[in-house]
């Protein structure tokens, strides 16, 4: 008798859940249903890389029910396209429900078969919708990108070309005494964490036109100033015969790493010239013992020092620009860190090694940001004393940010021409432009004989045409 009561009482659970379950009406308007987008649009996306996923919405603004017969893409199976509708995944999914008065998300990503094309190329296809007698449609559009992928690569002597993209994942290392040139418009994007060490020699010969980029690989446009996106460049110690010409280095967690490169006797110095280095999670330019000479460059939004200048070495920036405006947390470093010392053990202050610091000078530069001191000099002697007075580093025609303290603990440092803490005046920091204002006060204040060896600016333009060269990397040209 048990069992009989048992089978009886399951069999009155399930009717009464089948009564309960929802009866959909599909009576409902349909002409009624409202879309959040016509056009689901995706940024470039890597061939054989995976997109983001994007979404968008179908609303139901009435009381009654709808059920949507059937959501397909248009291309089938065979469509680059993949749809999710409340958890399924597919080409085609069947006999969708909306509530009345509620919504759907459908999420679409998009997967790239690679083609012989060096160009990006336009992949589309819609999302098709029936209900009843009705169709409706979204628009699907993508741009696909060849890549050449690269992945714990060890590169002997040869040239990136602009041709396509480079993809490098996890490493790639130019080995010793092997040169990697790197062509005017060329791009390599890293995955996460992936980094470019170069124990040989890097040639970057990037043009204004078409500067040579070190980015991330999400390309969505929401990540372009976003820092910590993959590693960093790193010139190894013993490298030589560096020099980068006309490129961009952003998104990264360090951004050029250079660690005892132009010391030894005869290797020449690491030359840049019109580079920017930005939106970075620590230091932008980050130098151990080194010698480089800088001209014509932008070091902004840094989650650390713009440029960190440490362990000694030599150092010399012409119409240069720090600036860091970082906002994606608290930064406490100032924009430009100069010492000359290493601690032998982190947890001993007093074990450190010093490194002469032969020089560092900056003519016709600005150094500012939104901290109330953007120098700082840390320099030490062989008993672990602060130095000070004659240490080495000049500040000649420059605009500077600095404390009071800084500037009384340090005035020998800075010479002719120093403009103190007064606002440069830059067209637009929320949007990381630091080209100069009309009114700026660093406008025609520089020294021309500096001028006259970099006689054009980061885009171009003339320094010698108005009054003076104006100071650091940009040079302002009014409207005529």
């Amino acid at each position: 008798m048990p069992s009989r009561y048992f089978i009886i009482a399951i069999f009155l659970l399930t009717a009464l859940f089948v009564g309960c379950e929802r009866e959909y009406v599909i009576s409902g308007d349909s002409s009624e249903l409202k879309f959040s987008t016509d056009t689901v649009a995706f940024d470039t996306v890597f061939t054989a890389i995976g997109s983001t996923t994007q979404n968008f919405r179908i609303y139901n603004p009435v009381e009654e029910d709808v059920v949507i017969n059937m959501i397909e893409l248009g291309g089938g199976d065979d469509s680059n396209f993949l749809l999710n509708v409340n958890g399924i995944a597919g080409s085609s999914i069947s006999d969708v429900p909306i509530f009345g008065n509620d919504s759907l998300f459908v999420f679409v990503e998009v997967n790239i078969n690679p083609t012989s094309k060096n160009t990006p190329f336009v992949v589309s296809d819609s999302i098709l919708f029936y209900i009843r007698d009705q169709v409706y449609k979204v628009h699907l559009l993508a741009y696909g990108q060849n890549v050449v992928p690269l992945r714990k690569e060890i590169l002997t002597t040869q040239t990136f070309t602009k041709d396509k993209p480079y993809l490098i994942y996890d490493w790639v290392v130019v080995d010793s005494a092997q040169t990697l040139t790197i062509d005017a418009g060329a791009r390599l994007y890293f995955h996460k964490d992936a980094s470019l060490l170069v124990f040989g020699s890097l040639n970057v010969d990037g043009s204004i036109e078409e500067p040579v980029l070190f980015a991330s690989d999400r390309l969505d446009e929401w990540y372009q100033d976003k820092p910590g996106q993959w590693g960093y460049i790193q010139l190894m110690p013993d490298s030589r015969d560096h020099y980068i010409n006309n490129a961009i280095i952003r998104n990264s967690t360090m951004g050029l790493v250079v660690d005892s490169v132009g010391i030894k006797e005869g290797h020449p110095p690491l030359y840049l010239n019109n580079v920017k280095i930005e939106h970075v999670a620590s230091q932008g330019l980050i130098a151990q013992n080194s010698s480089i000479i800088v001209s014509n460059s932008v070091f902004g939004d840094c989650g650390s020092a713009s440029v960190a200048l440490t362990v000694g070495g030599s150092y010399k920036f012409y119409h240069c620009t720090i600036a860091n405006y970082f906002s994606w947390n608290y930064r406490s470093v100032p924009a430009l860190v100069i010492s000359n010392y290493f601690y032998n053990n982190p947890n001993n202050s007093d074990d450190i090694t010093i490194t002469p610091l032969q020089a560092a000078e900056f003519y016709n530069c600005i150094i500012y940001g939104k901290n109330g001191n953007e120098i700082k000099l840390d320099l030490r002697n062989e008993d672990n004393e602060k130095l000070v007075g004659d240490v080495n580093v000049d500040f000649y025609y420059s605009l500077v940010k600095v404390s009071d303290e800084v500037r009384v603990a340090w005035s020998d440092v800075f010479n002719s021409g120093v403009l103190f803490n007064e606002d440069p005046a830059f067209l637009n920091t929320l949007k990381y432009n630091y080209q100069l204002d009309s009114l700026s006060v660093a406008r025609d204040v520089g020294i021309s004989d500096i001028a006259r060896d970099y006689p054009k600016d980061i885009l171009g333009n003339s320094r010698l045409k108005d009054k003076g060269p104006d100071l650091g990397a940009y040079e302002r040209v009014d409207k005529q």
